[in-house]
């Protein structure tokens, strides 16, 4: 059978999509590049036909960041035809090195076998992975952490949420931003990239509930927050949000206290579960979302290769 790598044309979409979705249609935390398909950003656009001159694969090279470094996303999804797939690979990595960017990312997910050995061939290397978990509330028993809350008025630490806080205490955005910007540092961040400033997207973010939004407080100090948010798509379930404890806090169960006040609210709402998601190099945070009982569903492979010499001792 012959296949053929030609640039992506309009009533591909359709082929595109379906093809997407295959993969991503089912894992909810991760998204395709499809959704950024019209931008500016996206440099290259590519589909595999065969010889009925149906889609059955497609890759698509994006624009990631382009200061200090130009740093390009790939995103390549196929049925399994090794001949078209190396085809498209061979065709994407050409373009790469003519644009010649500082390095690339892309993903995959765990059971692609087949596409994580191609990246590895094509010189990509893993570089985490996202590690996606549900917790099924039917019958969820919250009774081994009925003291947890207790153990931590015992330190004068009492917890609170956002739509109190935003009622009682005038100030309360300014408290809640202090907090985030200061733990800001100690979420795990792209190995490639440069070290990025506080943004407060996720805490004014349309699908936050402030009912659902927890906070720790000792006195008139903020140290611990965690969140559950909606989605949209899926109104069964909530997804979790930040969670995050100042340093000199930590080890005190603040972050299993924050998540126990979530589940206990999702349960009281009829919600079927929550969704969240954790890179596998950060154990604390692992360790606290299987002793609350979340169950892994998958992992998405993020990877990487750098193609030019680091600039400095820290790259950029």
């Amino acid at each position: 059978m012959s296949f053929m790598v030609r640039e992506y044309l309009e009533p591909d979409l359709e082929a595109i999509l379906r093809i997407s979705e295959s993969v991503y249609g089912t894992r909810m935390g991760s998204y395709s590049l499809v959704s950024n398909l019209q931008e500016s950003s996206m440099l290259k656009k590519y589909v595999v036909t065969n010889e009925q001159d149906h889609v059955i694969g497609y890759g698509l090279v994006k624009e990631q960041h382009n200061s200090p470094h130009l740093i390009l996303k790939v995103e390549i999804i196929f049925q399994p035809e090794q001949e078209a797939v190396e085809m498209l690979f061979s065709k994407i990595i050409a373009d790469i090195e003519i644009i010649g960017p500082y390095a690339i990312q892309a993903r995959t997910i765990h059971d692609q076998i087949q596409s994580l050995q191609l990246y590895e061939k094509y010189g990509f290397h893993e570089d985490h992975r996202m590690m996606h978990a549900y917790l099924p509330l039917i019958n969820k028993d919250l009774a081994p952490f009925t003291n947890t809350k207790d153990k931590l008025s015992s330190k004068e630490i009492v917890l609170s949420t956002l739509a109190e806080e935003m009622v009682s205490d005038a100030n309360y955005f300014e408290k809640l931003q202090a907090l985030h910007h200061l733990t800001w540092d100690d979420y795990p961040r792209e190995s490639l990239l440069p070290p990025t400033t506080p943004n407060d997207y996720m805490l004014t973010h349309e699908d936050n509930i402030p009912e659902a939004y927890f906070i720790a407080t000792m006195g008139h100090l903020y140290i611990g927050h965690s969140h559950l948010m909606r989605i949209p798509s899926d109104p069964l379930n909530l997804i979790q949000g930040l969670t995050a404890t100042r340093k000199e806090f930590r080890g005190e169960g603040i972050a299993t206290a924050l998540k126990v006040k979530g589940i206990e609210y999702a349960q009281k709402m009829g919600y079927a579960g929550i969704y969240t998601s954790n890179r596998n190099t950060n154990g604390p945070m692992d360790t606290v979302n299987r002793k609350l009982g979340w169950r892994p569903t998958y992992s998405e492979v993020r990877l990487e290769r750098s193609l030019l010499k680091r600039i400095d001792e820290d790259g950029y």
